[in-house]
């Protein structure tokens, strides 16, 4: 039973990380990722990094293979951003 609650925590934890993201690029949801930068850079980063570890501990089969490519590729797009935040807006 309590690898069920992994498996749902780990989609919860995806779409937290990747919401305000994809909001993000919306006229509406602009003010929800200001806000959630306005907590921290790294918050959709560290919420990816939850929802992949409850992804390794959840359902076995398919489930976890979605959730856990789901999480990856959430990871990844979250630290593709704040490697831009941090790195690219340097200036010389």
């Amino acid at each position: 039973m309590t690898k069920k609650y992994y498996s749902i925590l780990s989609g919860v934890f995806f779409i937290m990380a990747v919401f305000p993201i994809v909001a993000g690029l919306t006229n509406w949801g602009n003010e929800l990722y200001v806000a959630v930068l306005n907590v921290s850079i790294f918050l959709p980063l560290i919420l990816g990094v939850l929802g992949f570890i409850f992804a390794l501990f959840g359902i076995k089969g398919k489930v976890k293979g979605s959730l856990v490519l789901l999480n990856v590729i959430g990871v990844s797009l979250s630290a593709f951003l704040v490697f831009i935040a941090v790195y690219g807006f340097q200036q010389p």
